[in-house]
């Protein structure tokens, strides 16, 4: 990296070249000492970290394809809160020798995970780093009605999530083993979503209880059983199991249920409700399961089918 003042500009002009026109919020853009942006009622903030072969290798992706998901996995979050995103800084750690083309190409991807959902760039830092690091910090306009809570899970809701589980993990796999049949699962893990729209669905709805599930469903069920002091009983109908997955899990002997519950990165919205609301809500949100219930706290927070697979965890 020869000029470091040079390559930050460049990457700014670069992401920024992505969101021309989603900048309602920001009064002075990046190049001075700050970001200024204009008043929020209800600001929502969050923060994520990306680091090399813990979060992302370039064994089995490009620099396009992790700074396209780092923002998206960030943003999650603020859909998980029902927060509209706002603007994004990003603090990159670059291990030398890194290439400034690789590092364009990191911002690329930047560029066009802000511009898919109207986030602005707000500026950012770039310092030397064994390895490849995003630090990133996420501001986003909250409902003025409801900000969901992981405490809220309730004795006699059902659990619900809003999509597919267990894709991206299988994904992940695949790439290990350099197999190319299941491309959608690939892709489930390369190209997350956040669920911005399901996040509408339930908030109209008035659910009260999400989280996004990155931790995978057994590792973000207990984060809300623990939150809300209940017993959650998970179980998974095969039915709601994508088609590819359960072709996957055929291919290597693995139980589709097990790849589900353990999960990881699926980005997914988690969320309880009594039944009657989840029958209303479904007719607006047709892709919504249930995957569990919530029961009076019986001494251990999840209840969950025997499995050889551990709760994801990143790096592993």
């Amino acid at each position: 990296m020869k000029d470091e003042f040079k390559l930050i500009r460049k990457l700014l002009a670069s992401a920024s070249r992505s969101i021309e026109g989603g900048g309602d919020f920001i009064k002075v853009p990046p190049g001075d000492d700050a970001c200024l942006l204009s008043g929020l009622r209800n600001p929502v903030i969050t923060t994520d970290t990306h680091r090399e072969n813990i979060h992302f290798s370039f064994d089995w992706q490009t620099p396009e394809e992790i700074g396209r998901k780092a923002v998206s996995v960030t943003l999650s979050d603020l859909a998980a809160s029902y927060a509209k995103p706002v603007s994004l800084f990003v603090n990159l750690g670059i291990p030398s020798p890194f290439s400034e083309k690789t590092a364009e190409e990191l911002y690329k991807g930047i560029g066009r995970g802000l511009a898919e959902y109207n986030c602005t760039l707000g500026g950012g830092n770039i310092s030397g780093s064994d390895l490849l690091s995003l630090d990133l910090f996420a501001i986003g306009e909250g409902s003025a009605d409801l900000f969901p809570l992981r405490s809220e899970a309730k004795p006699g809701d059902g659990l619900y999530c809003t999509g597919p589980l267990g894709m991206a993990r299988a994904g992940i796999d695949l790439l290990k083993k350099k197999d190319t049949e299941f491309q959608s699962l690939v892709n489930s893990f390369k190209f997350p979503k956040p669920r911005f729209d399901a996040a509408k669905v339930l908030l109209n709805h008035g659910i009260r209880c999400v989280i996004d599930i990155s931790d995978g469903l057994k590792g973000d069920a207990m984060h809300l059983a623990e939150a809300s002091n209940v017993t959650i009983e998970l179980s998974i109908d095969r039915r709601n199991i994508d088609h590819d997955l359960t072709a996957f899990c055929e291919k290597y002997r693995l139980k589709p249920e097990d790849m589900a519950i353990a999960g990881g990165e699926d980005y997914e919205l988690l969320f309880s409700c009594s039944q009657d609301v989840y029958g209303k809500l479904k007719k607006d949100l047709p892709d919504a399961y249930p995957v569990g219930q919530c029961l009076m706290f019986t001494g251990k927070h999840i209840l969950a089918p025997s499995s050889e697979l551990s709760s994801f965890q990143h790096g592993r």
